[in-house]
């Protein structure tokens, strides 16, 4: 071997050396907690609450919704409108389409989702069981409305018996709020720390594996505060995958009550939830 390749060899070997430490430095994060970082789960949840305590309600526009199950993938154009804490109403549309296929609003007290092509109108209390059977989000109606605006699903973490543990997440430098449910899943809700923004939410089985995912992407500041243009909801026992991408946003729109509020069509099957 000549001189020149000896040294080619040399430069080769040291740069797959250090190739192969930059790896292992980035696959070996350990960010530290800030000095200031919440220490109580309650603080923390405070701190969720608060930072959408200036948003009355929101219009969420040029929404797109892609739907993946059953094989099957849909994409359909929504308008999103929600009231703290619990009213809500979404419109969907076919692309290209003002005609709308079906609508959901919420009170808070009671739901009315209205199927266009059926001409089917479901009525029921907001909870996350009745939602669910009509929606797959695995959310009730005001978790919803709380989604919708980077705060907590607590509906769904309340509904379990166990006491939170509140964690610092060293590999991404963010809060892990945590929940045991009855059947030995863990739920774990994703938080940033500069604003206490949620990222997203997990649900994990005793072997680990994913059950339930909502995640973020896109966070910009939008008004009053900081939102995703960009949520997934992955549920892989009912091979559901379908995500939301919202083009604009608008807030303090004083939106009217009776947004939130729908009667039967005439000749609508009414269906009550229980």
């Amino acid at each position: 071997m000549n001189i020149r390749a000896m040294q080619l060899s040399k430069i080769i070997a040291a740069s797959l050396l250090l190739f192969t430490v930059g790896i292992l430095t980035a696959c070996s994060k350990d960010i530290p907690p800030p000095d200031n970082a919440l220490q109580d789960y309650e603080e923390l949840r405070g701190a969720i609450d608060a930072r959408v305590e200036n948003v009355d309600d929101a219009r969420f526009h040029d929404v797109t919704l892609e739907y993946f199950g059953d094989g099957q993938r849909i994409r359909v154009r929504q308008l999103i409108l929600v009231r703290s804490p619990d009213h809500l109403r979404v419109q969907t549309r076919l692309p290209g389409s003002d005609e709308i296929l079906s609508l959901l609003v919420s009170d808070g007290e009671t739901f009315a989702l209205h199927e266009r092509d059926e001409n089917k109108y479901y009525t029921g209390a907001p909870t996350r069981e009745n939602i669910n059977r009509l929606l797959p989000v695995d959310l009730s109606g005001q978790d919803v409305v709380r989604v919708m605006l980077g705060a907590a699903p607590w509906d769904r973490f309340d509904a379990e018996p166990g006491t939170p543990e509140l964690e610092w997440d060293r590999d991404e430098g963010h809060y892990r709020y945590r929940v045991e449910r009855q059947n030995g899943n863990q739920l774990v809700m994703h938080v940033r720390h500069t604003d206490y923004a949620v990222l997203g939410v997990e649900e994990t089985n005793p072997d680990g594996e994913t059950v339930y995912a909502y995640t973020t992407e896109g966070w910009d500041n939008a008004g009053p505060l900081a939102l995703p243009s960009f949520q997934r909801f992955q549920w892989p026992e009912r091979d559901l995958d379908f995500s939301i991408a919202v083009g604009h946003r608008e807030f303090n729109v004083e939106l009217g009550t009776q947004l939130f509020q729908f009667a039967p069509p005439p000749g609508s099957q009414v269906i009550d939830v229980q």
